[in-house]
């Protein structure tokens, strides 16, 4: 089952609702550059590694069956307008039959259709993923008591994250079952609680808020995604220079697998 998110509500692309989907193209392997160096008097080349490219994908689409061309052009037209382009992002979400789901945010950047004479057509709709990765819009979540307090820290993988307590050291693995990189979207950190420390100790990385104190009823929300990292407040105000500076705020993430934190 495949489904379009716009505006955050669900729209079928496989119950003849709006169309039929038939096939798609460029839903797989990421594309991506390797990273290379090269000295005055080397052979070849020296492979540094790589960067994922934005992804373009195709999905063949067969609207339904229509009697007349007028008929034919409502159909075309609730389509069209479903795709219309914006600026807000839209979303591609497979359900398979297991229940698993895997989502990627696109924005549309075409639409081609058979012949006009045809009432029973096909359709191209052309989509661009600038973040080509896949993530589970359902998330997961992990839950540890902390010491000295009644709260709880948890951590859905897409990955809302929330901290409280009076004293907190405890750490849990967080399993990303993933097989790419994972940006929390938000970590919430939620008084009464001073001083804390959030660290990914399979990474390295780590978030200290060492000097902060949040009382009860505050928070602190970040958010980690690449082109947002942002730390702000329950008022929505700017946080990030309660920090320290040896926080890794532009490259906090999950690993593939287990990740103790």
């Amino acid at each position: 089952m495949i489904d379009l998110i716009r505006d955050g509500a669900a729209h079928s692309l496989d119950d003849g609702t709006y169309a039929t989907y038939i096939d798609d193209e460029g839903f797989d392997l990421a594309p991506l550059h390797r990273l290379t160096e090269r000295g005055p008097l080397q052979h070849g080349e020296t492979d540094r590694g790589f960067r994922l490219d934005p992804r373009v994908g195709t999905l063949v689409l067969q609207l339904p069956p229509a009697g007349d061309r007028s008929e034919a052009k409502t159909y075309r037209q609730a389509l069209l307008g479903l795709f219309a382009p914006g600026y807000a992002q839209l979303a591609l979400r497979w359900t398979w039959d297991d229940g698993t789901m895997r989502q990627i945010d696109v924005h549309p950047t075409g639409l081609i259709g058979e012949h006009q004479a045809s009432f029973n057509r096909r359709v191209a709709v052309t989509l661009r993923a600038p973040d080509p990765t896949f993530y589970d819009p359902a998330g997961e979540a992990a839950t540890f008591a902390l010491g000295g307090g009644s709260d709880a820290l948890e951590i859905p993988l897409e990955v809302p994250m929330v901290v409280g307590a009076s004293t907190i050291d405890a750490s849990t693995a967080v399993v990303n079952d993933g097989d790419w990189l994972s940006y929390p979207h938000l970590i919430r950190i939620t008084g009464p609680i001073e001083d804390v420390v959030i660290t990914n100790e399979t990474t390295g990385e780590k978030l200290d808020f060492t000097g902060v104190t949040l009382g009860g009823g505050e928070y602190i929300d970040i958010d980690l995604r690449y082109g947002h990292k942002t730390v702000v407040d329950k008022d929505g105000a700017n946080k990030i220079a309660d920090l320290t500076e040896d926080s890794d705020l532009a490259t906090w993430h999950l690993e593939p697998g287990a990740n103790s934190i």
